[in-house]
Order: C-alpha cells, then sequence, then structure tokens
C-alpha cells in the first residue's frame, strides 16, 4: 500500500515539475539572454548563428536556477491538487500522515539536486567557457581587442605550474612576454620575449626574441638560450588571456577550491570566491528545501490553478532570491562566515517550510 502511494504521489509530481521546467526556462531565458543577444545582433552586427550558438552555451547557467523553481512549482502544483480533490483528507483517514506523503516529495527534491549538482559541475563550467570565448573571438574578428598587464596563473592539481604575464596583448599577439615555469613548486624556468604570437592551427603560441633562463634547485641560474624563434604549447588561447581570471560560474568546485588557494597565497581577498563555491552547492540544494517548502503551501483549494501555483512559486522564488543577495552581502562584509552566508537562504526557507508542514499536519 505504501509503495503505492509513494509511486502515485511521485507520477502527480513529475508532470508539474516539467512543466514549471519549461516555463521557468522560457522566462528566465527571455530576460537573461535573449535580450541582450538581440541588442549585440541589431546594434554590434553580431551573425544570428554566433547569437543562437551563444544562447545555447549560456543556457545551461540559467538551467541550474531553474530546477529549485521546477521543484517548488513541481510540488506545489501536485499537492494542491491532491488537496483539492480531498485526496489528502483521504490518505489521512487510512492512516497515512502528511509526514509519510512527504517521502516521496523530498526523495525527489534531494534526486533533483544531486543531478542539478552534477550538472553544474559537468555542463556549466565548459558551457560558460565556450560561451565567452566565442563571444570574445567573434568581437576581435570586427575589432582588434587590447589589454595591458595581463597576468594569469596556471595550476595543475592545485600546485602552481606557470605564470604569464605580458605588458600588452592586442589582438592574437602579446609583447613583452614573461613565462615563469614551476617544478613541485620551485622556479625552474623563466622565458622573456618580445613578442608570442598565437598560431591557431597548432594550439600553440610562436615566442620571438627571447631568452630562457634554466634555474638550478639553488635559485641561481645554470643555462642561459637565446632564441629567435620558439613554439611552446600553452593550454590558454587568447581569449582566455583576455578573459584573465576565470570567473566562478567557468570553475568546477575542485577548480574553484584551488583558484581560492592560489589567491591566499598571493595575499588576495578571496571572501567572494569562498561565498561563490558553497553557493555552487547551495543552489542545487536549494531543490531539497522547495521540496519541502512547496508541498505544505500547496494543500489548500485556492491554489488548485496552474496559473495561481506558478505566480505564487515566483513570489517565492522572488523573496529567495533577496534573502540570498542580503546574505551575500553581509557575507562580502564579514558579517557572517562565507559557507553560512551561502548557505542562510536553504536554512530559512527549509525552516519556513517545516514549520508550514507542521501546522498542517496538526490541523
Amino acid at each position: 500500500m505504501i509503495k503505492i502511494v509513494d509511486r502515485y504521489i511521485f507520477r502527480e509530481l513529475i508532470e508539474p515539475f516539467l512543466f514549471g521546467l519549461g516555463s521557468f526556462t522560457a522566462i528566465m531565458s527571455a530576460s537573461m539572454i535573449l535580450f541582450e543577444l538581440v541588442r549585440a545582433i541589431v546594434l554590434r552586427g553580431m551573425p544570428f548563428i554566433v547569437g543562437m550558438q551563444i544562447f545555447v552555451y549560456k543556457l545551461p547557467g540559467i538551467v541550474i536556477y531553474i530546477f529549485p523553481m521546477a521543484t517548488l512549482l513541481g510540488a506545489l502544483l501536485a499537492f494542491a491538487r491532491l488537496s483539492g480533490n480531498s485526496e489528502i483528507i483521504a490518505f489521512r483517514a487510512s492512516g497515512i500522515s502528511l509526514y509519510r506523503l512527504m517521502i516521496p516529495v523530498l526523495f525527489l527534491g534531494l534526486l533533483i539536486s544531486f543531478v542539478n549538482l552534477g550538472f553544474s559541475e559537468v555542463v556549466v563550467p565548459e558551457s560558460n567557457k565556450a560561451a565567452k570565448n566565442l563571444l570574445i573571438e567573434t568581437t576581435s574578428k570586427h575589432q582588434p581587442k587590447m589589454q595591458k598587464n595581463v597576468f594569469v596563473p596556471e595550476l595543475e592539481r592545485g600546485v602552481l605550474k606557470r605564470i604569464f604575464y605580458a605588458e600588452m596583448l592586442k589582438g592574437s599577439t602579446m609583447y613583452n612576454v614573461i613565462v615563469q615555469e614551476f617544478t613541485d613548486g620551485r622556479l625552474s624556468q623563466i622565458v622573456n620575449a618580445k613578442e608570442a604570437m598565437w598560431q591557431k592551427e597548432n594550439d600553440e603560441w610562436l615566442f620571438k626574441d627571447g631568452t630562457i633562463y634554466l634555474i638550478a634547485e639553488t635559485g641561481e641560474y645554470k643555462h642561459l638560450i637565446k632564441f629567435k624563434e620558439q613554439s611552446l604549447a600553452i593550454k590558454y588561447t587568447p581569449a582566455d588571456f583576455y578573459i584573465g581570471d576565470k570567473n566562478p560560474e567557468e570553475m568546477t568546485i575542485a577548480e574553484l577550491r584551488d583558484f581560492i588557494g592560489l589567491k591566499e597565497k598571493m595575499g588576495v581577498d578571496v571572501t567572494d570566491f569562498k561565498i561563490q563555491l558553497n553557493m555552487k552547492m547551495s543552489i542545487p540544494f536549494a531543490s531539497l528545501v522547495f521540496a519541502l517548502l512547496g508541498a505544505p503551501l500547496g494543500i489548500s483549494r485556492r491554489r488548485a490553478s496552474s496559473s495561481i501555483g506558478l505566480g505564487l512559486s515566483i513570489i517565492v522564488i522572488f523573496v529567495y532570491y533577496i534573502i540570498t543577495f542580503i546574505s551575500m552581502a553581509v557575507g562580502e562584509i564579514r558579517l557572517l562566515p562565507p559557507g553560512f552566508a551561502a548557505w542562510l537562504p536553504n536554512i530559512i526557507t527549509g525552516g519556513i517550510g517545516w514549520y508550514i508542514l507542521s501546522k498542517a499536519a496538526t490541523q
């Protein structure tokens, strides 16, 4: 009997969840992506095909916020229908408590949370990098881009491998370049060059008129090699150097943790990065707390329609993100620890959901 009830409620949740996924994707993508892309296509002459590619690349970064919204709407509408048809009363009359009915809801919320976490780790960083690289590449074709004092560290498994510095980067050419190579955390080689040109066909940089300094373990120069041209296989493209430091959205949790460690060694304030690191976990698990909140909110005849449920979901989500922005701001000025600031909205939302559920269970 219990397993039948679980399957029944699970099926009731899926349809409104998918409805919410489609609805919120349309709303959010139109407001956060399409408007800017249309402006770029119309006003700045971006090719339509490139605009559509960037739209597809940026979409996963929006979807991670949509999963919790769809979970909230799914739980709200499913329990609104069950309540409106007096099925909740029937379940309780047969000895199945409201707390027991919440198990498939929380299971779905937890499942969506893990799916969202995996999606944000595997798909989102790569799609964000692809979107930014394509945007920069398209922009540079119409107007050569210039950046001064380029500084980019490269990590390998959390250990500093290289530091790149260029006095100026123009188009696909760096000027007055210094590359410091590290072995086991020790400076082992320095490359100085007047310029370095990106060879796209070979995926490498061609350094010109430079010198290679080989450093002994004592820190002294042991060899000096001058060259006219020297090719170096470096994983960074000109687009990566224009971007400079990666955004947290372009890194996985492990990469961001390594990035934070490097910045701390450099004496940089990493409070904001630590908040973003915790947000990478708290946002996916918002699906779980929204499932806890949505179900008891739906137990009312007045909320049985999809339009009212969608409107109520938008209000709840709006309040949730206001709390998130306030919490992040308080964390950035160090009144709250970064981890607590990132998870506080979930704690508050979960607490409210549990309170409403306990009130509904005793009625």
